[in-house]
């Protein structure tokens, strides 16, 4: 029985992470095209950077965790791909200490927060919008916070969004925890707030 609960579990977390957007990749195939004529030379550079993303996308399917090194990098690769479509809107500001670049968290954690920043927060704004991530851990917890601009009535149209439901549903799974995921919002910045044990339940 206890074997077979695990077996679920892992096939409800691969599931899960497996849930890349198809928005995204319609996107960036979009602005792909778009540059192939204008500017070729930053086109096969997207080209190279969405392939990136997709081989560890891909990769991290079949691990549970991974380093918040190799998250953060996959992240930058994520935001320059989105920023070609973006331009000066998208205005990312990364604040992750030396210390927590060790810790381990599951992957692919990071992408859908930045996801959910970008679609409430740049979609709706002809102006510039500074996405801000922050981490900082103690003994018992790495705390990732992504902070953002943001339009309440937008963002109500919108609703939350899958990528944060897909989070919160994959934390439940892994850590028996419902209360890792706390978002909030003061009618102007929207904060997205994962805490993630550091020692995980047996």
């Amino acid at each position: 029985e206890v074997v077979l609960k695990q077996a679920v579990q892992e096939a409800e977390l691969k599931a899960l992470k497996s849930q890349i957007n198809p928005h995204f990749l319609f996107n960036s195939l979009n602005s792909v095209s778009s540059l192939t004529l204008s500017e070729p030379d930053k086109a096969q550079k997207m080209v190279i950077k969405l392939s990136d993303f997709l081989r560890y996308s891909l990769s991290s399917d079949r691990k549970s965790t991974t380093s918040l090194e190799n998250e953060f990098k996959n992240i930058l690769r994520y935001l320059d791909i989105e920023k070609v479509r973006f331009g000066k809107r998208l205005n990312s500001i990364p604040d992750i200490p030396d210390k927590c670049l060790k810790a381990t968290v599951p992957s692919l954690i990071l992408q859908p927060l930045m996801e959910n920043a970008i679609k409430h927060g740049v979609y709706n704004s002809i102006e510039e919008v500074k996405i801000l991530l922050t981490c900082h851990i103690n003994k018992d917890y790495i705390t990732i916070k992504i902070s953002n601009r943001y339009e309440p009535d937008a963002a109500q149209k919108k609703g939350e969004g899958i990528g944060l439901k897909n989070i919160q549903n994959r934390l439940l799974l892994i850590y028996q925890r419902s209360d890792l995921l706390i978002t909030d919002s003061d009618g102007k910045t929207y904060n997205a707030m994962v805490k993630i044990p550091l020692v995980k339940p047996e």
